[in-house]
């Protein structure tokens, strides 16, 4: 028997209850953990999958910053190249050099999120493994609290 469910038959007895009754109040409360447990689970779970969500827009922003950073530093190097030529004035081309390193910028902040993102889905992942191994000791907890099998 485990040092809980000895307490609980302790107690019940002085209270005058029978073992009938303590074993009842040791079930009752095992499974009571079982269902704070399996609800753990399902918060883990809801948790992981809105970070899984979060993650994948995530990685679309990148996409798409990436795409913008491509873009402006094309437009750079064409703007660079006409100013050379004298068709364009230098404050053009700082200002598309100013639009590159912005983009660039949006990009190296998408990684760090994407990073972030990677961590909490990590956290996520090992909050939902603990939540099922205290829904496995509730398991064992209800069985314990059952007794041993009357068929052998």
């Amino acid at each position: 028997m485990r040092p809980l469910a000895a307490v609980t038959l302790a107690l019940a007895l002085a209270a005058g209850a029978s073992p009938v009754h303590a074993q009842e109040a040791g079930l009752a409360e095992a499974g009571e953990k079982l269902r704070v447990a399996a609800s753990a689970v399902e918060a883990a779970l809801a948790e992981v999958q809105a970070r899984q969500a979060q993650l994948e827009a995530a990685r679309a922003a990148l996409a798409a910053a990436e795409s913008a950073r491509d873009q402006a530093e094309d437009r750079l190097a064409r703007s660079e190249a006409q100013a050379a030529k004298g068709q364009i004035t230098r404050r053009q081309v700082d200002a598309d050099r100013a639009l590159a390193d912005r983009s660039v910028e949006a990009v190296a902040e998408a990684r760090r999120q994407i990073q972030q993102l990677e961590a909490d889905m990590n956290a996520g992942q090992s909050t939902l493994m603990a939540a099922k191994s205290a829904v496995d000791a509730a398991r064992e907890s209800v069985v314990a609290a059952l007794g041993p099998d009357p068929k052998g």
